[in-house]
């Protein structure tokens, strides 16, 4: 059982979420809305991602994107009712063999290292950098303020093919920060692979991703900037 805290409840603002010329914003109010960070980085990747729908081919790009955003969604609803402490095996989700294997290896160690929950698919922005997004989890995370970040994949990744997911979580702790005045310790992906491997990468060097944010940010606005 995860102890729930509400230390930080009613301290984010609702914000609506919608998409404007395909990106993906959050309206912070009537007049102002901020891109996602999932989009910045994906527009910053583009070129990658476009190579590599060329190099797979287009039919199989899609099958496996189609593939990893059902493996994604699935497992990120099964760990949302998990960390709030309810049953997960009523879950249509659950009843997936894929889901379910990959839930069960990853259940020893969500107990071994989460205690407290603060905050779990919580809506956040920064008004500083123009910037927001949904987060997976804000725990305590052996002993120590954490944003944490769930993850699947095919097979375990090499660490730095996992860097922009530190760019990301860096914009969450940002987000968080501004909003709480609360400066969590380190960043975490919890990463799951189909065969059940369970790979968990941590960071502290939380600055060093926050300056490259900040260079994907400018990229973006410079851009979306000269197209109006």
């Amino acid at each position: 059982m995860f102890t729930q805290c509400d230390t930080f409840r009613g301290k984010f603002q609702n914000l609506s979420q919608f998409l404007i010329e395909g990106v993906r914003h959050y309206g912070v109010d009537d007049q102002t809305a901020y891109p996602s960070i999932t989009s910045v980085i994906s527009w910053v990747n583009r070129k990658k991602w476009a190579e590599w729908r060329q190099r797979v081919g287009v039919e199989e790009a899609n099958r496996k994107n189609k593939k990893a955003t059902n493996r994604g969604t699935g497992f990120h609803s099964i760990m949302e009712e998990f960390m709030a402490n309810n049953d997960v095996t009523t879950m249509t989700q659950y009843s997936v063999p894929l889901l379910q294997l990959m839930f069960k290896s990853a259940k020893p160690y969500l107990e071994k290292h989460i205690t407290n929950v603060y905050q779990q698919e919580t809506r956040m922005c920064s008004h500083k950098m123009c910037l927001a997004g949904t987060v997976d989890l804000i725990c305590d995370f052996d002993g120590e303020l954490s944003i944490v970040d769930f993850k699947t994949s095919e097979k375990e990744k090499p660490e730095e093919w996992l860097e922009d997911y530190f760019v990301q979580l860096s914009a969450y702790w940002a987000m968080f920060a501004e909003t709480t005045d609360v400066v969590p310790k380190k960043l975490v992906v919890f990463l799951v692979a189909e065969n059940g491997d369970v790979q968990i990468v941590e960071r502290k060097n939380i600055m060093d991703y926050l300056e490259t944010l900040r260079d994907y940010v400018s990229q973006f606005v410079q851009h979306h900037n000269a197209l109006t």
